[in-house]
């Protein structure tokens, strides 16, 4: 299945364009954020976060590059995650 299909599939409100959007890009995405948080159940929850994101962004907005679109919501969720699981308050070392 192609990216602009999986579009369609986006426009249509089906379900499985998700499953086909992490079966097509999913390893991607999962490598973005494992690679900012550097722990996997924490990148699998960004890139969870970033489907969802996907799922209410795509209906108005139509994205020539799906991949890079996804990418970048990925990267945002998980920068986020990162710079709140580093903030200083909750840092061990200063408790």
């Amino acid at each position: 299945m192609n990216d602009n299909e999986i579009i369609d599939l986006f426009f249509d409100r089906n379900e499985k364009a998700i499953a086909a959007l992490e079966k097509k890009h999913g390893r991607l995405f999962r490598r973005i954020a494992n690679n900012i948080l550097n722990n996997t159940s924490d990148a699998e929850e960004c890139v969870n976060d970033a489907y969802f994101a996907v799922w209410n962004a795509i209906p108005p907005q139509r994205p020539h590059l799906l991949a890079s679109f996804v990418s970048r919501i990925v990267r945002n969720i998980s920068t986020t995650r990162y710079h709140h699981l580093t903030a200083e308050k909750r840092n061990s070392f200063y408790d």
